[in-house]
């Protein structure tokens, strides 16, 4: 039975390099059988590796030290601790002063929301996952947790908690034991909320991107029609990808978006043509490109002069 420690070493790891101090794994061990003499020998060995590959790529070190009948010794008996910083305070979950669980947790109205702990000026690492259960999402190096299109579903709940991103757990010059229990310690409290089921859901963007979303005030999920003429047909079928036009056409919002993204864009290309060889014909496309992207937009709600790019 082998006790892993919990080890100030890079996070990607590949290679094992292991030592075994333990009077039942040596047939000619003649040294202490338990008590602190058994826990520096332990140490002594173990260091001892430690010292040799500290400066190995990729490797993870697993130590265990026993008594003579193979029982395991408890790390934190014979590994120097390693120290315990504050754990942060919550301040803010999804916009409301509170850090809760159960029945009582904040109701946020929208998926692009955040969290926030204080950690005395501190860079923090958080976690957060879905309540119903699921893969638990890690993000560091920020003051604050905040949610990107695609990370929280409407109708849904979730919790998230905080620690200080200590420089000293990439520090791979010592050699410490943090305990579960320890480990713990550091975290800030769970906090639990939820995303309400009418909210914007962003998770299927894609490629479109939520500035251009935005920018025209439309829904991804919800479906808008709007009436175009013959010429708005053929120059939109020009340059996008929609293929078959109607005079009355229904799209979500995610596709309309899509699709007057890819005029700016053809009205771009459009005009670095005609750059490049010299001839005005390609602007004219372009200019008209453009003409169909203001018209569209404004039958959808969004700006005469939308900035997509």
């Amino acid at each position: 039975m082998a006790v892993r420690t919990i080890l100030r070493w890079p996070a990607m790891l590949a290679g094992l390099v292991g030592v075994l101090s333990t009077a039942a794994s040596a047939p000619r061990w003649t040294g202490p059988s338990d008590g602190p003499a058994l826990y520096a020998e332990c140490r002594e060995a173990a260091q001892e590796v430690f010292e040799k590959y500290r400066d190995q790529p990729n490797t993870l070190f697993d130590f265990v030290c026993a008594v003579p009948d193979g029982t395991p010794v408890d790390p934190g008996l014979w590994i120097p601790a390693a120290p315990v910083l504050p754990a942060p305070t919550p301040v803010l979950t999804a916009g409301h002063e509170v850090c809760v669980t159960g029945p009582g947790r904040p109701v946020t109205g929208t998926a692009l929301t955040k969290a926030l702990a204080n950690g005395d000026g501190a860079e923090l690492v958080y976690e957060y996952e879905h309540l119903g259960g699921g893969e638990t999402m890690v993000r560091g190096g920020a003051s604050a947790l905040e949610f990107r299109p695609g990370d929280l579903a409407p109708g849904a709940s979730y919790r998230w908690r905080a620690r200080v991103d200590d420089p000293a757990d990439r520090d791979s010059s010592e050699f410490v034991y943090r305990s579960p229990e320890a480990e713990e310690r550091r975290w800030s409290p769970w906090c639990e909320f939820t995303v309400s089921a009418d909210a914007v859901d962003y998770r299927e963007l894609g490629d479109v991107s939520l500035e251009a979303l935005t920018e025209l005030g439309l829904r991804p999920d919800r479906p808008y029609t709007i009436s175009l003429s013959g010429a708005q047909r053929r120059l939109l079928r020009k340059g996008t990808d929609i293929g078959t036009t109607t005079a009355r056409m229904t799209r979500t919002g995610l596709r309309w978006t899509d699709l007057l993204t890819q005029l700016d864009r053809s009205a771009f290309f459009a005009d670095e043509l005609a750059l490049e060889i010299g001839d005005e014909s390609p602007r004219q496309d372009g200019i008209a490109y453009r003409r169909l992207l203001s018209e569209l937009s404004v039958k959808l709600g969004g700006p005469r002069h939308p900035h997509l790019a």
